[in-house]
This record gives structure tokens, sequence and C-alpha cells, in this order.
């Protein structure tokens, strides 16, 4: 338990190190905080803070810098709520306007939250959406097109390239029975009744079916994800990113996501989900923090958003923005009811 004095002296530490990115000394506590302790009584007490693994120092002569149980420390005891600016919330309400099908708008928050943070950010979607319609088009002898209507509004194109010719009509014989089997049906089971579908009863069709559910299971699962980081650029120009071989791995990741996902999966069960550095299970994301907001509207749990960033992000401001964008999703939901 940290007594008064190193609570305030590691809350400075940590806020300080989070703007400005570089080591923090005891001189710059003393002058820039307001603490009522001299310059020597901090470094005292920062030495003690490192000594119980709340800061850590990444050279001899340099300054300390927060490790992940002093974010930790922080983020549970010590972080204050923070208001977002009005440049923000304007930018926030501009863009994220509802307007589109649920993919549009889920592409507009993490699209905005990316952007507000300077971070890139997974969206991940539950898909409790069900099927209204199916329609083929046959683009050429050998492919076609076949367009999901969801109830949600939501438009899924599918590509299904065959190997033997198929005739007008059988194409629209095919569009009927789809729709009389498949008409609501969940997005998500799609793949998994079309395929029961195909061996019990659309056996005259199986080879073009087969590849329609190629298509479809390409195209739809039980969770969509989104991995917005437009601002890709301004990401990488971060100070972490400095060493090139760093920001290669970090774009890998990103790339890949099976290790984000993992993290993301295990705190799928709360709300607001914090994970910080060295409590990653996945070595790779060591030096990296995710946080992750439930998004809900009155009827329920419809996603999870996260961000990923190197353990130094504005904890509190990240948090503020997730809440805020979940009531903005809110309200837009509220609305088209």
């Amino acid at each position: 338990m940290l007594d008064d004095r190193k609570k305030k002296i590691l809350a400075s530490v940590v806020e300080d190190y989070i703007t400005s990115a570089e080591p923090v000394g005891s001189k710059t506590i003393a002058d820039k905080y307001n603490l009522e302790y001299s310059s020597a009584t901090i470094r005292n007490e920062m030495k003690l803070l490192e000594e119980s693994g709340y800061l850590e120092q990444p050279h001899v002569s340099s300054g300390r810098i927060p490790s992940s149980k002093g974010y930790r420390y922080y983020v549970d005891n010590l972080m204050k709520s923070k208001k977002l600016s009005m440049l923000d919330i304007n930018y926030i309400n501009n863009s994220i306007t509802g307007y589109g099908d649920t993919e549009d708008l889920f592409e507009q928050v993490a699209d905005t939250v990316s952007k507000v943070l300077n971070r890139p950010t997974i969206l991940t979607m539950r898909n409790e959406d069900v099927l209204e319609s199916i329609k083929i088009l046959k683009i050429s002898d050998k492919i076609l097109l076949v367009i999901l209507m969801s109830e949600n509004g939501t438009i899924k194109d599918v590509i299904a390239k065959l190997t033997d010719t198929i005739p007008d009509d059988s194409v629209r014989d095919l569009s009927k029975l789809l729709n009389t089997n498949l008409q609501g049906t969940p997005i998500e089971k799609l793949y998994n009744v079309l395929s029961t579908v195909i061996s019990k009863e659309l056996m005259i069709y199986s080879s073009v079916l087969e590849k329609i559910c190629e298509g479809i299971k390409y195209e739809i699962s039980g969770e969509n994800t989104l991995v917005s980081s437009n601002n890709l650029k301004s990401i990488l120009d971060l100070p972490e990113f400095a060493d090139i071989e760093k920001a290669k791995n970090f774009l890998n990741m990103l790339s890949t996501k099976n290790a984000v996902d993992t993290v993301i999966d295990e705190i799928s069960s709360k709300k607001l989900g914090i994970v910080i550095g060295s409590e990653n299970q996945e070595l790779m994301l060591k030096d990296y923090s995710i946080i992750s907001l439930n998004l809900t509207n009155d009827d329920g749990y419809i996603g999870k958003i996260s961000v990923v960033s190197p353990k130094r992000i504005d904890y509190s401001k990240t948090v503020s923005t997730l809440n805020y964008i979940n009531e903005k999703v809110k309200n837009i939901f509220s609305k088209d009811k």
C-alpha cells in the first residue's frame, strides 16, 4: 500500500511521461506539479517506487518511467475522470452520423476513435442479424453475384466462381429455393444452415452451392472485426516507434491480430477491460496496452471497441472517449427504433 506522498509522486510521473514521452526526473516533478516536497525528497521517494516495481529507469543517467505495475496502480487508484475537449466532442459528433447500415456505423466508430486517440482501433461486432432475403445475379457463365440482405439493413456481396456454366432459369430457381430455406436464418449461422440444406434438399445444385458456401464462409462469421489505423503515419510518428524493427513488429501484430484477438477474447466478459504491458499473456504484447469497452444499446451487447497502444497512452482520455462514443451509438440505435 502506498502512502499519500508516494501516490502523488507516482501520479505525477505517470501523467508527465504520458504527455512528454521522456523519462521523468525529480526536479521536473518539483518544478511542474506544485508538490509540497523538496526535489531531494521526491528523488528518494522515486527510488523507493522503483525498488517496489512501480517505476523503471531506462538508463542509469536518466529519469524514471512507469512500469506496467505503476500504470496499473495509477489506473485503478489514482486516475481522475477527464472531460473531453469541445474539439474532440465536435469531431466525434460530426464523424459518427449513423447514416448507412450497421456496418457503416461501426466503421465510423472505429475510424473516429483511431483519429481522436491517435492509436489503432479494433471493433468487434456480434452478428445477431438475420437474413431477410437472398438474390443471385449471373455476372457471366461461370460467375455469380450473391447478395445477402439482412433485417438490420446490412448488405453482403459474395462472389461465387463456378467450375461449370449454369443456365439462367437454374439461377432463378436456386434463388427462390434459397429464400424459402434460408429466410429468417441468423447471419452467423448461415454457412452451417446452408451446408445442411445442400446435403439434404438441394443436391441437384450441390456444386454451385459449395462455391456459394465458400464465399459466405469467407465474408461472414459470428464475430465481424474492423481494424482502423487510417492515420497510420501519425501513429508511427510516436516516439515508441523510432526503432524501425519495433514499428515493423507492431504493424505485423496488427495485421495478423492473433495475439490481440486472444487478449480481447479474454476480457470479453468485462464492460471495461484494460490490460497493461506484462499483464498480457502474449509475449509480443508486453510493451503494449489494450483498452476495451463493450458497446451496448437498449437491447444489450452489440460489440466491443478496443484501442491498441504502447503502454504510454492517456488512459483517462481513452476511457472518456470510449464511454462518450458508446452513448453516441446508443442514441443512434434509439432513434432508429
